[in-house]
């Protein structure tokens, strides 16, 4: 009857000893993964702020090229202004005479 329970508790302790094992593992396993959905919750949430920045910046060019003149109004605002600073100078040359 001793020898039964010894080799019982002997099996008792191997079987524990093969849970502790499998337990350490799979809690290894668990804290690696949650490193990494860590790491990825981190890397989600870097890209979808440059998500929104770009859309920003897109949405900033867009009215940027709505608003902005053509070529060639730019080209006669241009004529425009030479035009208006050689009046100008011709008026300053006159008041210095």
């Amino acid at each position: 009857m001793a020898t039964e329970l010894h080799d019982t508790l002997a099996r008792l302790q191997r079987k524990s000893a093969v849970l502790i094992e499998k337990y350490q593992a799979l809690l290894a396993e668990c804290q690696s993964a949650q490193s990494e959905l860590d790491s990825t919750r981190r890397r989600v949430h870097e890209l979808e702020t440059r998500v929104e920045q770009l859309e920003m910046d897109n949405n900033y060019l867009r009215m940027a090229h709505t608003v902005a003149p053509s070529p060639e109004s730019v080209a006669q605002s241009r004529a425009l202004l030479s035009r208006l600073v050689r009046d100008i100078d011709r008026c300053i040359s006159q008041l210095n005479s």
